[in-house]
């Protein structure tokens, strides 16, 4: 059986990647379609989230129509759960170039207290806009109603439960509120329909394919081992503060320079100055954090552009000086700026560290190296944050 998953960030590639580890796939993860693959999941990271919704359409369309001509058994278009980014646009994209009429999204995953009830969207009870996703660079929730955030595609969605019929609209979002919910979605999928949304309703679907279930892919007591360089890209309160104890500690964290983070400002000087400061702590004590302090006031799409701009740069200056082992990236846009730097096209899942936070294999340029790409919303596990 062949899987094909088009992801918009590189996070959730990874974390489609760890899913199919648990059903025994090979799995690879790379920006462009191999034709000659041999793995049984391909999972497809098209960066489009960070691109201009133009750019996103067309790749998507490309990457669609070139996993079309593989003839997968089961495509399926992976979301953020909040549903941030182009993802109507996407998903039109994607139908039109694999002859696909209909698509159920479930973007909602109640295991991580996600969940989409009566139009609403909320984390942990809380509306969606209220919390820390109200306040993305670049793509801030303002609602928890979904048809009023999409309201430019209200005519093609319907939004409702999956105990109701299916209407019409070319775009049907799921309701779930409990995992239960997800798995009678998985059962609503016929043919010329595509599925999309979040990891949960991933693996809902997986498990409707592979009726075997899951494999054990415990890790035991598995930890990192150095050298480690942590990249904390991520605007989420509890990772900003968990990098700012570590600094107030006097742990191997390395600050962005102030005058490097304003956009225009790139001077090699501050660059050096920055790599500097990290490699030094790599090579007294085997790990570093490399993270930005970003004010609460200070969010916007053009200053996070340049930040993980800046970040990657830095992040090859650090790779020039000392050898690297593990490198563990917080946030999407953040992994595929740096992977881009590093000249990394594709990678190989290995293990699931936590849910969402999966470790893989880099063969080149780098042999032997280790990514781990944690989504900037989830919280480190003490499997990761080795400190």
């Amino acid at each position: 059986m062949m899987i094909a998953v088009i992801a918009d960030d590189l996070t959730g590639a990874a974390e489609i990647g760890g899913i199919g580890l648990h059903y025994g796939l090979k799995v690879e993860i790379s920006r462009n379609v191999n034709a000659a693959t041999t793995a049984n999941m391909l999972v497809i990271n098209t960066d489009a989230r960070s691109l201009k919704e133009a750019d996103a359409i067309e790749v998507t369309r490309n990457v669609s129509q070139q996993l079309k001509a593989l003839n997968p058994d089961f495509i399926f278009k992976k979301i953020d759960s909040v549903m941030r980014g182009h993802v109507i646009a996407e998903i039109n994209a994607q139908c039109e170039a694999m002859g696909l009429s209909r698509t159920i999204v479930v973007p909602a995953n109640p295991t991580l207290g996600r969940t989409l009830v009566k139009g609403h969207y909320y984390i942990n009870n809380v509306p969606v806009h209220q919390t820390s996703f109200g306040y993305d660079p670049e793509f801030p929730v303002e609602h928890s109603h979904v048809l009023t955030r999409f309201k430019t595609a209200a005519h093609q969605m319907a939004v409702q439960p999956h105990h109701v019929n299916l209407n019409g609209k070319s775009i049907v979002v799921g309701e779930a509120e409990t995992h239960g919910d997800l798995a009678n979605w998985a059962d609503k999928l016929k043919p010329g329909t595509l599925a999309a949304g979040a990891a949960g309703f991933f693996t809902a679907c997986m498990d409707k394919l592979f009726a075997a279930g899951k494999s054990n892919n415990s890790i035991g007591d598995f930890k990192l081992t150095g050298p480690i360089l942590y990249i904390s890209g991520s605007t989420f309160k509890p990772s900003a503060n968990l990098v700012e104890k570590l600094h107030a500690e006097n742990g191997p964290v390395s600050y962005m320079p102030e005058l490097l983070m304003q956009p225009g400002n790139a001077e090699e000087t501050l660059l050096n100055y920055w790599a500097n400061e990290t490699a030094g702590f790599i090579s007294q004590q085997n790990k570093a954090v490399m993270s930005i302090s970003v004010k609460d006031d200070d969010h916007n799409g053009d200053n996070a552009v340049h930040r993980r701009t800046q970040m990657a740069l830095a992040v090859k200056k650090v790779f020039e000086q000392v050898g690297v082992r593990e490198l563990v990236i917080e946030g999407g846009s953040t992994a595929a700026a740096i992977f881009d730097a590093l000249n990394i096209d594709t990678i190989n899942p290995v293990q699931e560290l936590a849910p969402g936070v999966i470790r893989s294999a880099v063969t080149k340029p780098y042999a032997n190296l280790h990514v781990t790409l944690k989504p900037g919303s989830y919280r480190w596990s003490n499997k990761v944050w080795a400190f």
